[in-house]
């Protein structure tokens, strides 16, 4: 575990010759990963979220279908209509106070450093996953899953080709991540290109 660690700081440093970088996690749980970013820069492209989060120095970001996502208790039918016949797409934010450890603890993550111009990159396509309404504001949809989070209507079909896990390595790729979204349709082939950009 040290040596890996090492390994990350070391790219982490390496990362902008300017000195200017940002630390950013992916988070797995098993079938879904997502992002975990400084609230900072996420709050500049969606101020919305700095009314709704105040306390928030992070944010875990997640994309993905509606029905499933929001589900109680995840049934086979559930899965098969987010697959083959979706209502529509969620994103999930979770406003994260503090340090990240107790957080990401337990978790299977990974962790990369992008520079300032990467991370704009990517929290630009982040941004331009949200929906708005008429009057230009989000459209959140009820508590997300756990701690301070909510759901928020968004853009994109989620389909057998297009998973939560499609998007979160889009927006790696925007990163510089070596990544095809096209085959990462799962968690562990997201973590896996992240661990070996980091290291």
């Amino acid at each position: 575990m040290i040596g890996v660690a090492l390994l990350v700081q070391s790219a982490c440093w390496a990362a902008d010759a300017t000195g200017q970088q940002v630390r950013i996690h992916i988070v797995g749980n098993g079938w879904h990963a997502g992002l975990v970013l400084p609230a900072a820069g996420v709050n500049a492209q969606v101020p919305a979220l700095r009314e709704r989060f105040p306390q928030a120095q992070h944010y875990e970001i997640g994309w993905g279908d509606m029905g499933f996502y929001q589900a109680r208790e995840v049934t086979v039918g559930l899965a098969a209509q987010a697959l083959f016949a979706s209502k529509g797409s969620l994103l999930h934010v979770v406003g994260l106070p503090g340090a990240l450890t107790p957080h990401l603890r337990g978790a299977d993550t990974a962790e990369i450093c992008v520079s300032s111009e990467q991370h704009e990159r990517m929290v630009r396509l982040i941004a331009q996953t949200f929906m708005h309404n008429a009057g230009g504001q989000l459209e959140p949809r009820g508590p997300g899953l756990y701690g301070d989070s909510q759901f928020y209507n968004a853009y994109g079909r989620y389909s057998l080709l297009n998973t939560c896990n499609r998007w979160t390595a889009t927006v790696l790729q925007a990163a510089g991540v070596q990544i095809s979204p096209r085959i990462s349709l799962t968690a562990a082939s997201v973590l896996r290109a992240a661990r070996s950009h980091g290291s």
